[in-house]
C-alpha cells in the first residue's frame, strides 16, 4: 500500500539522548522503526476481550495486534449500509466549530467511539504519533490493506477537524495531538497527505469514514436492529452503553413520558370542558372519541410502567449473567486464589 506521505516530511526523528521528537518538515530522518515503536508506544494495552497485553514492538505479533486494535472500525463498518440513519455521509465539524455548538470534548482511546456523539459529548481519539512517521507507514502500516484503510481514514478525520490554526490550538489544549507539535510543521504535513487520500471517492480508506460524526443514540437502535448485530446482547446494550446507573437509563430512555403525561392532561381537560358545551355534548363522535382517549388514558401509563419494568428487570439479569460468567473466568484464570482466600487477622 502506498505511503500518504513523502519522506521529507517524517515528523519523528530520534534525538542523541533516545527521545523521541518532532523534526521539521525540511529535515527528513530515517530512525530505525523497532527503536521508534518503544519511545511512542504505550508499554501494555487492554484487548477487545477485556485482557491486558504487553505492546512488544521486537514480537511482530504483538506489535500487529495493538496496532489492528487501535485503529479498528469494524464494528461500524459491519453496518455501514446503515449508517445513514445516524449521521450524514460528510465530513466531521472543524473544532471550533464543534465548540461553536455547545459541545463538550471527551477523549477516547477506541478509534471506533472517534466522531460519536451524545447530548453535549464528542468523542474523539487522540492522533497517534505514530501515524505522523513514515517510516512506520513504510514498514509497518503499508503491509495490511485492511489496517492502511483504517489508518488513512483516521488521517482523514483530523484533516477535518484541524482546519485552521484556532483548531489546531484547542486539539492541543485537549491533547489531541502532541504539544511538541508546530502549525506550520501540521499545515506542510496535511498538505502532503491530502493529495494521496481519496477525500471524495474514498478509495483505499474504510467505510466508516464515509460518515463523519454519528449520533450513539441512532447507533445503539441500529445495532439492536439489524440482521447482523442483532442478538440479546445487543438488545440490551445496543453499540454502546453509557450508563453507570438504572436510574440514568430509566430517566433518559424514559423521559419522554413526562411530555406525553402534560399532553394527555391538556387533552382530557379540553375534552371536559368540551362536553360541558351543548354542540359537543350532543355530539355522539365526540363522546365516543372521549370514552375512547378515557380509557386511554387510564390503560396506557399502565402499559408504560410494565414496559419500564420489564426492559429494566431484563437489564438487570444480563448484568448478573455478566457478573457470574465474569467470576468463572477469573476462577479459571487464577484458581488457586479463590480456593486458598482466607481472611488473616488484623494485628492491632
Amino acid at each position: 500500500m502506498r505511503v500518504p506521505f513523502e519522506q521529507r516530511y517524517e515528523l519523528f526523528s530520534l534525538t542523541a539522548t533516545s527521545s523521541a521528537t518532532l523534526s521539521p518538515p525540511s529535515e527528513p530522518s530515517q530512525p530505525s522503526s523497532g527503536s521508534l515503536w518503544k519511545l511512542i508506544l504505550p508499554a501494555v494495552h487492554e484487548s477487545p476481550d477485556h485482557s491486558l497485553r504487553l505492546v512488544d514492538p521486537a514480537k511482530e505479533e504483538e506489535l500487529w495486534i495493538y496496532l489492528r486494535d487501535d485503529l479498528d472500525v469494524d464494528g461500524l463498518n459491519k453496518v455501514h449500509k446503515h449508517l445513514w440513519f445516524a449521521g450524514l455521509p460528510k465530513r466531521a465539524r472543524a473544532l471550533h466549530h464543534q465548540l461553536m455548538i455547545g459541545r463538550r470534548i471527551i477523549i477516547t482511546e477506541r478509534a471506533d467511539l472517534h466522531l460519536l456523539w451524545r447530548d453535549d459529548r464528542l468523542f474523539l481519539k487522540p492522533l497517534p504519533d505514530y501515524l505522523l512517521s513514515y517510516n512506520i507507514w513504510e514498514q509497518e502500516l503499508g503491509k495490511d490493506r485492511d489496517l492502511s484503510e483504517n489508518a488513512k481514514g483516521f488521517l482523514l478525520s483530523y484533516l477535518w477537524l484541524i482546519r485552521h490554526k484556532s483548531d489546531f490550538l484547542i486539539a492541543q489544549r485537549e491533547n489531541l495531538v502532541s504539544k511538541d507539535l508546530a502549525w506550520e510543521q501540521w499545515t506542510a504535513f496535511s498538505t502532503a497527505i491530502f493529495p494521496n487520500i481519496d477525500s471524495t471517492g474514498l478509495e483505499g480508506i474504510s467505510p466508516r469514514y464515509l460518515y463523519g460524526e454519528l449520533r450513539i443514540g441512532q447507533l445503539n437502535l441500529i445495532y439492536r436492529l439489524c440482521r447482523n448485530t442483532r442478538n440479546p446482547k445487543t438488545f440490551v446494550y445496543g453499540y454502546l452503553e453509557g450508563y453507570q446507573k438504572y436510574s440514568s437509563f430509566i430517566a433518559h430512555n424514559f423521559a419522554w413520558v413526562l411530555t406525553a403525561i402534560v399532553y394527555v392532561t391538556i387533552v382530557l381537560t379540553a375534552m371536559q370542558v368540551g362536553l360541558a358545551t351543548t354542540e359537543l355534548q350532543s355530539s355522539t363522535l365526540f363522546n365516543r372519541a372521549s370514552y375512547g382517549f378515557t380509557i386511554f388514558s387510564i390503560v396506557a401509563p399502565l402499559g408504560i410502567l410494565l414496559v419500564a419494568l420489564f426492559v429494566l428487570l431484563i437489564l438487570i439479569i444480563f448484568n448478573l449473567i455478566y457478573t457470574v460468567n465474569q467470576r468463572h473466568a477469573a476462577w479459571k484464570h487464577f484458581p488457586a486464589i479463590f480456593d486458598n482466600v482466607a481472611v488473616k487477622p488484623h494485628k492491632h
